[in-house]
């Protein structure tokens, strides 16, 4: 008996390792080896170097102006990062989501073992892993990751706490409080996303008993007093047009309408199949076969997906990235599927003959993008055909394979692999036209003391992080920009097209130069002019 829990015991050491080794290859390798890209990463990098600057862990800030958008957590572990690290960079500004996206995948392991086995577990983490969407954002200074950790650990707290009875209040505790972090994090969703989950199954399974059970009060009072106590302070150092700007304005508010992202109420439904893959068929299967098996856990997960999908469809501002808190329901989904499907069943011999069909097609397409993207790196061609190679390996391999499992292994490794070569060659490649860094640099050139930066139209958040500059002066307005230009000695970043607004006006143009999808100019007023601003 002591043998066999012993052999077990390795078997599960073994797995979790497993998991650990993906996951670190997937998320750590070569994670600043491109700079900050937008959207997102460089004002979230920058936001966290304003925050160590300021020694204000509380109200964040961005071009030493308040910034009402996102709540401080998630800021404040970037920050941290760079105190750990001792230097700011991509890395460390990227490492918190990469270590978050880690421990999601350990968490899933476990939520899919308590559902079922520890081969379900995996299953479900090296899905998780390897959707693209999941790996993407693992690698970005983005807040997603680190919601999603926060998300799914609320929901099997209260997912396992509900089966205890003596450790029931502590499981729960431990679920108020992730709400409660994940709060700090991004805000609504942190409560929305666990309570649509829990609640409507629960109520469902168990009645009314489930939310006039006393074991909630421990974790309610924590919840509370966490909540009063950030609301106290954020009152007191900042004032309640803080607060009703960060609860309501630029988060709450958003669900009825919003001045970005707004798309159609169909939109993930195309969109989330796009940001799943490779695993889009297999989850599509999964859904038919926990309809037709009709048990609690499959009930279970159907909830957590597509309560939580409902709701994000029918706010006004969407974007892929807000469905990653239901990523890891649709990844246990999948598990909870491959485990329990008989061999040969048309339900996993379909999604299978999908998949090796489309690493075929990217075996064809793979070389063809490579010798486009010879603009890019010289190395590319060779790339496209090093991903042409893999993908026809691993269409062929699919296609010989008859066992759902060793399937299951070559999609795996093929995406591990090729998952890898982007972020050792591609990304890299990609970088000198998506950074804004070596345009930054041409700024820092033509720079004196005493200059104003001005960003017109712009954003700058940047320029913040790439120059070092803080405040940069924002104009929105092209009155205002030309007056600036006949009393101050400025550089002013603008987009192209804006230049014929400043026609007579005595400039001179540094440079113009693509960055990412926008064509950016660096004009200044000092040294002479130049005749045609346009030219």
């Amino acid at each position: 008996m002591l043998n066999f829990g012993s052999r077990k015991l390795r078997k599960r050491a073994i797995r979790i390792l497993l998991i650990l080794f993906c996951g670190s290859v997937l998320f750590f390798f070569n994670l600043g080896g491109w700079d900050l890209w937008n959207p997102d990463e460089p004002r979230y990098a920058q936001i966290a170097k304003e925050m160590l600057k300021r020694g204000n862990f509380i109200i964040p800030h961005l071009n030493g102006e308040v910034y009402y958008d996102k709540p401080p957590l998630f800021f404040a572990l970037i920050a941290l990062s760079y105190k750990l690290i001792g230097e700011i960079n991509s890395f460390s500004a990227r490492l918190p989501s990469a270590f978050f996206g880690l421990l999601t995948l350990i968490l899933v392991f476990y939520f899919g073992k308590r559902l079922k086995n520890e081969t379900t577990g995996v299953i479900s983490a090296l899905v998780l892993a390897t959707s693209f969407q999941f790996f993407w954002l693992s690698r970005r200074a983005n807040i997603d990751v680190t919601l999603v950790f926060f998300t799914t650990l609320s929901i099997f707290s209260f997912y396992v706490g509900a089966s205890y009875q003596k450790r029931k209040w502590l499981l729960y505790l431990i679920g108020y409080s992730s709400m409660a972090l994940g709060f700090f994090v991004k805000l609504q969703p942190a409560l929305v996303v666990p309570f649509l989950t829990i609640v409507p199954y629960f109520v469902w399974k168990r009645g009314i008993r489930f939310i006039l059970d006393k074991s909630h009060i421990p974790g309610i009072i924590v919840f509370l007093s966490l909540m009063l106590w950030w609301s106290l302070i954020i009152l007191k150092v900042q004032g309640a047009d803080y607060l009703k700007g960060l609860l309501w304005e630029k988060s709450a508010s958003t669900f009825l309408e919003s001045s970005g992202h707004n798309r159609p109420i169909y939109y993930y439904l195309y969109d989330f199949p796009l940001q799943f893959l490779p695993w889009t068929f297999l989850w599509v299967s999964s859904v038919i076969f926990l309809i037709r098996k009709k048990d609690a856990n499959g009930i279970f997960l159907l909830s957590w997906f597509w309560l939580v999908f409902v709701f994000f469809s029918l706010a006004e501002a969407k974007r892929g990235l807000y469905l990653l808190p239901i990523f890891p329901a649709a990844s246990l989904m999948v598990g909870h599927f491959l485990e329990e499907i008989k061999e040969r069943d048309k339900l996993v011999e379909y999604p299978f003959f999908a998949l090796g069909l489309l690493f075929l097609l990217f075996a064809i397409t793979a070389p063809i993008a490579g010798i486009y993207g010879k603009k890019f790196s010289h190395q590319a061609p060779f790339m496209g055909i090093m991903f042409g190679v893999i993908g026809g390996i691993g269409g062929v391999l699919i296609f010989l394979s008859k066992n759902k499992f060793k399937r299951f292994g070559i999609t795996t490794v093929c995406c591990v692999i090729m998952y890898f070569l982007c972020c050792w060659k591609v990304f890299p490649a990609v970088n000198p036209y998506k950074s804004y860094k070596p345009f930054c640099e041409k700024i820092m050139e033509v720079y004196e003391r005493g200059d104003e930066i001005v960003v017109y139209k712009l954003q700058g958040s940047e320029i913040n992080f790439y120059t070092g500059i803080v405040p940069l002066i924002r104009v929105y307005n092209e009155a205002t920009l030309k007056d600036l230009l006949s009393k101050k000695k400025i550089i002013c970043v603008l987009k192209k097209s804006d230049l014929k607004s400043l026609n007579g006006v005595e400039i001179k143009v540094i440079t113009i130069q693509k960055v990412g999808n926008k064509e950016l100019a660096i004009i200044t007023n000092k040294g002479g002019s130049d005749a045609d601003p346009t030219s």
